[in-house]
């Protein structure tokens, strides 16, 4: 069965692109609660209308509500999901398993997807999240082939990003942002710390070469490949993306799923759109330069030509590529749209072709500087005259008439649709199943074309207007069909987690049965997730401060009357991320990331253009991990948590030496026994 295309939708006008260029479903966000909170996001009230919009043309809707969640906002996040049930959406992508929790309980019938900031990558992380009614999985997006055949293997359906911009980060397990900036990447609100420029410091000492943009990746690129992806779902990122992008991606993955290949100026087009570089990401197992662009952050588009020479004020330019008024060019650190264009003798045109010379005003730049078209305005047009077309679907329906005197009926979906007209004698030409299909055809301003089968008694005769208005009824029928949405009562919350008792104890890292960070559990809802999925202790989330905590330790005491699963970190290094790309291997070595010991031999820190620097160390696999360079003790915290109810304490040590740690652990023990 061929897969889903999932377009991005980050206003109205790359919504009607994403369903003009072919769409099976769009996703989006609400002006809450998504992972995109800079994105001109939907209203509630948009959301319905686009609901309906999609729902005539048979293009499915998911809302993301995938930011966490505090514990301050999860009851409005449940009535915002609620109102989304009631208005027909087909499914929610969401990373708070408080908001899962409680949609599992209360609204069971709503269709839930685990989204990619949930870090999912294996089976057994499929089978815990089974147990809370998620349907479907949007994976991870730095797992492999083999991760993602493993995890279809566990039965839910399987999405996957084809297309778009990469996290550098494991998925939803980045707090750089939240950490060093205060914009959580958890709650939309990234300020993309991956995409600003380091300098490698190795034992203290700057290496000035080396910097560059050491954690930005190229943008995923898999729309060659997607016809021999097992999954259920393609998605492309996006929705910061232009209409042009959003339908361009579509459309472009839609010919190769009907297989039909790329051409080379399909591939310039999208380029044109966006464009840092492709990769086949880690699903191919892409590498240091392969996976990275370390010399630009941005949208590159493509290249237009080169200056040839400069006379204030304009820019001479051997073109490459056809240049035209109103395209997007950058030259240099130059970027700007061509309101006026001019050939080589200082003539206004529209149109400059290949090969020949174009003039644009501009600042003085060097000769042989690049010029990259990073907008066209020919692609802005076609897309703009492919959205006025009227998208359509299929629809058979079965016209009868059992003789004179007799309506006609229109027999659709289960539903009969009767004329008020009756059939009368056909004296000269009767109404035959030529002449009904022929009417019944004029739907090019809407959304259905009509299928007919006859059956039909003969020398009937019924009037034009007659048939047009049957086809009329018969096409608000039908739109009321796809419209309608079926609902069931909301259930009452009653879930009580399994009686645990736990003694006081100072937890060192993970357990086996711990819920961990990667479930960043920020709410009560979220911790009785944890338990309901079979974890038996709880990790209070790294982005929950002093205030959070404590209020997510209260609701969860009134709640459910016990907090002894709950562990609060008092001591640790913040990770800021753990990512596959090594910026060390890849810089001193060759990026392919085996066990070459750098950064266990030196000390090796990423250093900020703002003097901020980030402590870097490969763990085990040769994965990356980000730390502060000094730690947070919130052990003096700890009375305070022992008042609110809780007896278990995470203490986690990066680089301390031997006394250091066990000075720490003898403060902790002290901050314990204290009244």
């Amino acid at each position: 069965m061929r897969p889903e295309i999932l377009a991005p939708a980050g206003n109205e006008e790359a919504l009607e692109a994403a369903i003009a260029a072919g769409c099976d479903a769009v996703y989006f966000g609400l002006t809450k609660f998504g992972a995109r909170a800079y994105a001109h996001n939907f209203t509630l009230e948009q959301a319905k209308k686009a609901i309906d919009r999609c729902h005539l043309v048979d293009v499915k809707v998911h809302v993301t509500m995938n930011t966490i969640l505090y514990e301050d906002e999860i009851e409005e996040a449940y009535e915002t999901a609620r109102a989304l049930y009631e208005a027909g959406v087909d499914a929610l992508i969401v990373q708070d398993l408080g908001l899962i929790h409680l949609l599992h309980h209360r609204l069971p019938d709503l269709t839930v997807h685990a989204s990619t900031q949930m870090s999912i990558q294996s089976p057994g992380e499929i089978e815990r999240l089974k147990k809370l009614g998620v349907k479907r999985i949007v994976m991870a997006r730095e797992c492999t082939a083999e991760d993602i055949e493993a995890c279809r293997q566990a039965g839910l359906e399987i999405e996957m990003f084809v297309h778009g911009a990469l996290c550098i980060s494991m998925s939803g397990r980045c707090y750089f942002s939240a950490f060093r900036y205060s914009r959580s990447g958890n709650r939309g609100q990234c300020a993309q710390p991956c995409r600003m420029r380091y300098t490698i410091e190795q034992d203290g000492q700057m290496i000035p070469e080396s910097e560059g943009y050491l954690l930005s990746p190229k943008d995923l690129s898999l729309i060659d490949q997607a016809a021999s992806l097992p999954v259920n779902s393609l998605k492309i990122e996006g929705r910061m993306k232009s209409p042009v992008y959003v339908y361009l991606a579509v459309s472009q993955l839609k010919k190769v799923l009907d297989g039909k290949p790329r051409t080379q100026a399909d591939r310039q087009a999208l380029m044109t759109a966006f464009y840092r570089g492709y990769t086949t990401g880690h699903l191919l197992d892409q590498r240091g330069n392969d996976l990275m662009n370390t010399k630009t952050p941005n949208h590159q588009g493509t290249l237009a030509g080169e200056v040839i020479g400069y006379r204030k004020p304009y820019i001479r330019i051997k073109c490459r590529t056809d240049i035209m008024q109103n395209d997007g060019l950058r030259i240099g650190t130059q970027g700007f749209r061509v309101n006026y264009l001019y050939d080589a003798q200082g003539n206004l045109q529209n149109h400059i072709p290949a090969d020949s010379i174009a003039m644009v005003k501009g600042r003085r730049c060097a000769k042989g500087t690049e010029v990259r078209k990073t907008i066209s305005y020919a692609a802005e047009q076609e897309v703009t005259k492919q959205c006025q077309k009227v998208r359509q679907v299929n629809q058979p329906i079965k016209i009868s008439c059992a003789g004179v005197h007799k309506p006609l009926v229109v027999t659709m979906n289960g539903e009969t649709i009767v004329s008020d007209a009756r059939a009368q004698k056909a004296h000269k030409r009767p109404t035959d199943a030529a002449m009904i299909r022929t009417q019944f055809a004029k739907t090019k301003a809407e959304f259905v074309r009509y299928e007919p089968s006859f059956d039909l008694a003969d020398d009937i005769f019924f009037t034009i207007a007659d048939l047009n208005e049957l086809r009329r009824r018969t096409t608000a029928v039908l739109a009321e069909q796809k419209t309608r949405v079926v609902t069931q009562p909301e259930q009452d919350y009653s879930y009580v987690p399994k009686a645990k008792t736990n003694d006081a104890e100072i937890v060192k890292g993970d357990r086996p049965e711990m819920a961990s960070f990667q479930w960043n559990v920020s709410n009560s809802y979220a911790a009785a997730a944890c338990l309901e999925m079979g974890y038996t202790s709880v990790l209070i989330g790294p982005e929950c401060d002093r205030a959070a905590s404590l209020k997510m330790i209260k609701a969860f005491r009134e709640r459910y009357h016990d907090v002894s699963c709950l562990v609060k970190t008092v001591y640790h290094t913040r990770r800021f991320m753990i990512m596959k790309h090594c910026p060390i291997n890849t810089y001193f070595k060759d990026g392919q990331r085996k066990h070459c010991a750098l950064c266990h031999e030196h000390t090796m820190k990423l250093v900020g253009l703002d003097g901020q620097k980030v402590v870097c160390s490969g763990d085990a696999q040769c994965w990356m991990r980000l730390f502060e360079d000094q730690p947070v003790d919130e052990i003096e915290d700890v009375p305070m948590y022992k008042k609110a109810g809780l007896c278990q304490f995470r203490i986690d040590f990066f680089n301390e030496k031997e006394a250091e740690i066990e000075k720490i652990e003898n403060k902790l023990v002290e901050a314990y026994s204290k009244n």
